[in-house]
């Protein structure tokens, strides 16, 4: 792959500019055709994230092609057993429960949007045996290739028992409460070693609105007491609640009840109340800890909170009982709607926060202590090449936050994967660094 750095070249800030805009949209392009192939029933919302193919099936493979079929492998499985999702819409009549370990089940393309799994409705009380849309309490299960929407509660959720599963090039739209819910045993004893990757959590329109005290309880990833998560390269859109909501302040990844050892990277969010917390409330033990929290940009369009919304807010990225994390090169603007860009509260000593590139304040509260150094603070959307669709990369002319920081040693590279300068680094997730356009775009889908 080649690489130049036009702005180290010499090369003009006119220039580099109208390559870069070009280099940009015919990715954009390339990536809309490459995620919706011709005849595909495609899903509502983003368009699939740029992920890399996943090896394909081996052993024991069950292939599918209608919900019927689906049933029947669902209640015939075995361990050890990959199924097969022909492109095709697949209404659920009931939760797939998945009980046997090192299961898969994976859409035939590579395509996000071709196997589309449907319940009854994020809003429809009435929705008989599908409370989720898939269930586990099994080891090692992956799920990759599709699309799941219009649950009650839950697309997918993983009770005590399940480990290490793995969530790659899904989609989820209108979940009624959590996207992705990994329950516990109690404090600190969890679903340890998921990851859940290229994956788009989103409500096309706006969030759930159920009946009662629920309305607007929901987050994209949730994970009690979890160790060792990694959430890395997803897209996060429309988690906004409306004032009168039960339910205001909901992370988009919330890693709580004794987890620890998270890593969230290189994830998109887009209007979002919160986007990350590690941590949440005040414990005798930690909410959370350690963790890394890395080259993600989150964006909030201008006016989307009321003014009371504003004056009752926080911060988009929380460390919040949590000790011994690091906030590391994150692109944040919140143009307005937010107190701050990041808080650390209660106990959360040795904290690490740098190199972070936002427009709004970064500070502790209740006596939590942080570490800070070389955050830019007076970010503007001027700065990026698309500031409204979430890609906050830098353009050629946004030279006050470039060759600013040093590298460290726990973000050597980007959000696009990206070797940061070894000696004066960018501020924020983006090291701008020109792409040829025949290399691959951005991984998700930037």
């Amino acid at each position: 792959m080649l690489r130049t750095n036009y702005r180290r070249l010499g090369v003009s800030r006119s220039i580099a500019s109208a390559y870069r805009a070009l280099r940009f949209t015919s990715t954009i392009i390339s990536v809309l055709l490459l995620a919706t192939p011709l005849g595909a029933h495609a899903a509502p919302g983003s368009p699939c994230l740029a992920a890399p193919a996943l090896p394909a099936p081996t052993g024991n493979t069950v292939n599918v092609s209608n919900a019927s079929q689906l049933r029947t492998a669902i209640s015939n499985l075995t361990a050890n057993t990959t199924i097969v999702l022909a492109p095709g819409e697949y209404v659920l009549s009931s939760t797939l429960y998945i009980r046997r370990n090192n299961v898969t089940i994976i859409g035939q393309t590579d395509s996000c949007e071709d196997s589309i799994l449907i319940g009854n409705g994020m809003d429809n009380a009435d929705y008989g045996s599908v409370p989720h849309g898939i269930w586990s309490d099994a080891d090692n299960l992956t799920i990759a290739n599709l699309t799941i929407r219009d649950v009650y509660y839950h697309t997918i959720i993983f009770n005590f028992g399940a480990q290490s599963p793995l969530i790659y090039n899904v989609k989820l739209l209108n979940s009624g409460q959590q996207f992705i819910k990994s329950n516990p045993s109690g404090y600190g004893n969890g679903v340890d070693n998921g990851r859940v990757e290229y994956t788009i959590m989103e409500y096309p329109d706006a969030p759930t609105n159920h009946s009662g005290s629920s309305t607007g309880y929901t987050n994209g990833v949730d994970v009690h007491a979890g160790e060792n998560w990694v959430i890395r390269n997803n897209l996060f859109k429309n988690f906004h609640t409306p004032d009168s909501a039960d339910y205001l302040w909901n992370p988009a990844i919330l890693m709580w009840n004794g987890a620890s050892g998270t890593i969230a990277e290189g994830n998109r969010f887009v209007d979002v109340d919160r986007a990350i917390a590690f941590g949440l409330i005040d414990r005798a033990d930690p909410d959370h800890f350690g963790g890394i929290i890395r080259n993600n940009m989150i964006y909030y369009s201008p006016g989307l909170y009321s003014s009371s919304r504003t004056g009752s807010s926080d911060a988009s990225i929380l460390v919040w009982d949590s000790p011994q994390t690091k906030v590391l090169h994150n692109t944040i603007l919140t143009n307005g709607n937010l107190n701050d860009a990041m808080q650390v509260r209660f106990a959360s000593t040795g904290v690490e926060i740098r190199n972070n590139l936002v427009d709004n304040s970064i500070r502790s509260r209740g006596g939590a202590q942080y570490v800070s150094s070389d955050n830019m603070t007076n970010a503007n959307s001027e700065m990026f090449i698309d500031p409204s669709n979430g890609d906050l990369h830098l353009k050629p002319t946004a030279l006050e936050a470039m060759n600013q920081v040093k590298q460290l040693a726990d973000a050597p590279m980007d959000i696009d994967g990206h070797n940061r300068q070894s000696i004066m680094s960018d501020v924020g997730a983006d090291e701008f660094v020109h792409l040829d356009p025949t290399c691959i775009p951005h991984p998700t889908g930037l």
